[in-house]
């Protein structure tokens, strides 16, 4: 039986790797820092263990973990971007593990890496010029694994997924979806913007799947050394249908469209990046959060999503991918547009008690 080695076991992306190598037949060893859970990957059949793997010790007993497998998934990643220096030790400590072991790394990276693309579809050798601080560490991270392959021979593979969803989700694409739940609970309709830039999106299910795909490879993730492969679904959407197949997934209502014009729109978003946090994102958190508490009596199943900056930079340019290097390898997303997708994780997160419901209907 294969082995593998995931890391960051308890988050959206390493939880569904889990999942998917342990269906194909994989012994998978998880491993996350402590106080995470890592439900999925239990339930999934994985070994788990836990440590800080920015730590000397923590470095040691990854290598450990790793003895004898055949490929090294790293999905850790800090929850605060700005910790740069956590994401470095992260990366460094699975390159030595995977070194240690003979097996390549597979780094779970980001498209965030692109910043805003100029030329479309985005390809994988484009100009990386992050403009957000999770694309920032995200290239730091790539930097520092590509200097380990050229330094130490390190077999590197990596994957770049476009903006990510699905259940377990704790950022992201999770907020606005709350955001419109708690909209439709409270009867209140939401203004989308009218087309806006195109995004591109992908379900973490076929994030993992393609990273199976490039494990099951004659010759393994070793015969793709030194490439990078984007991650996304069929059908980039603008903004506008975006917003609104989110609007129906949490069943809010729609009330009309706002005109929009990038250049307005990276206006406004370069002053909320300047805002103090306690002049607009604390308080509009506070309020995310009294309406959260309030949607389930005060016992929320896990804390409220937190907003800020970043999730805005989706407003600033079109952002879609070239994904022929991945297809080209067999790939085809089992969630080919993010419509039916985000239908589908509503419904699974209201199932889980993840997501609140409508307002219960007092009677006459």
């Amino acid at each position: 039986m294969a082995a593998i080695v995931v890391t960051g076991a308890g988050g959206l992306i390493g939880s569904h790797l889990c999942e998917a190598f342990a269906r194909a037949g994989w012994e998978v060893r998880a491993a996350d820092r402590p106080g995470m859970e890592c439900a999925q990957a239990r339930a999934a059949g994985s070994s788990v263990a836990s440590f800080e793997l920015e730590t000397p010790e923590g470095a040691l007993a990854l290598a450990e973990l790793a003895r004898g497998a055949e490929l090294v998934a790293h999905c850790a990643f800090p929850a605060d971007a700005d910790d740069r220096e956590a994401a470095l030790a992260f990366v460094r400590a699975a390159a030595a593990a995977a070194l240690a072991a003979s097996a390549p790394l597979l780094l779970l990276s980001s498209c965030s890496v692109y910043g805003r693309p100029r030329n479309l579809p985005c390809e994988e050798g484009e100009l990386k010029a992050p403009v957000d601080r999770e694309g920032e560490a995200r290239w730091a991270v790539e930097r520092e694994a590509f200097r380990a392959r050229r330094v130490r021979g390190l077999k590197l593979v990596v994957l770049r997924p476009a903006l990510t969803y699905g259940p377990r989700q704790l950022r992201g694409m999770q907020a606005p979806l709350v955001i419109a739940a708690l909209a439709a609970r409270a009867e209140r309709a939401l203004w989308l913007p009218r087309r806006g830039p195109v995004v591109h999106a992908v379900h973490a299910v076929d994030v993992a799947q393609a990273a199976l795909l490039l494990a099951s490879e004659s010759g393994g993730p070793a015969s793709h050394d030194g490439r990078a492969f984007n991650v996304a679904d069929d059908v980039p959407l603008p903004l506008e249908e975006l917003t609104r197949a989110l609007l129906q997934a949490a069943g809010a209502h729609e009330a009309g469209r706002l005109p929009y014009s990038p250049a307005p729109a990276r206006l406004l978003l370069w002053l909320l990046r300047r805002l103090p946090n306690w002049m607009f994102w604390g308080p509009l958190n506070r309020r995310l959060a009294r309406a959260w508490l309030a949607a389930f009596q005060g016992h929320p199943p896990v804390p409220p999503p937190l907003l800020g900056p970043e999730i805005l930079e989706q407003l600033a340019a079109d952002r879609y991918f070239d994904t022929r290097r991945l297809r080209a390898l067999g790939f085809a997303p089992l969630q080919p547009s993010a419509i039916e997708g985000l239908a589908q994780l509503a419904s699974e997160s209201r199932a889980q008690g993840l997501l609140p419901g409508p307002r219960p209907q007092l009677d006459a």
